[in-house]
């Protein structure tokens, strides 16, 4: 049985192969810029997380050309996770930390994705996966609408 999540995602890049793209341009959460970093896919374990987190990065404006996936990740994939009581209070503001923390998992490269609570809602979890593991290539990619239009009252 596969395990789900979920992306929202610029219809652009609706393939594993595309997906990754986006890390290399800009920093995140979870994982430096490159030379640094290397790049990643972030998910999330709900369509609504995935919202919430589009929003809070959108810069008040909503984002348009924009397709809601689900990933159904393989069954024999290991997962590792950070959780938020293995964290210091000030996570959430220190980007520095967390950022060293998934780069050290990303260039480990034991598991396919790292669960990792929310900075906008600390119970839930979002997904970093590491587009270089075995598996990567496994995930199946179901788009569930294209385009995804966010509900108008998310941006006034």
């Amino acid at each position: 049985m596969t395990r789900p999540a979920w992306r929202i995602a610029s219809t652009r890049s609706l393939t594993l192969d595309t997906m990754w793209i986006g890390s290399t341009l800009a920093a995140g959460r979870w994982h430096p810029m490159p030379p640094t970093g290397k790049p990643v896919v972030y998910a999330g374990s709900s369509r609504s997380i995935c919202q919430l987190e589009k929003r809070v990065h959108s810069n008040g404006i909503a984002p348009k050309n924009m397709a809601l996936m689900r990933l159904d990740l393989p069954a024999e994939a290991k997962f590792d996770e950070v959780l938020v009581s293995d964290l210091p209070a000030d996570w959430s503001r220190n980007q520095a930390m967390t950022q060293a923390l998934g780069l050290q998992w990303r260039i480990a490269g034991r598991t396919l994705a790292l669960w990792v609570p929310s900075a906008v809602e600390p119970g839930d979890r979002n997904l970093v996966i590491n587009p270089d593991h075995p598996h990567y290539g496994r995930i199946a990619v179901n788009i569930e609408r294209n385009p995804f239009v966010f509900d108008p009252r998310m941006f006034s």
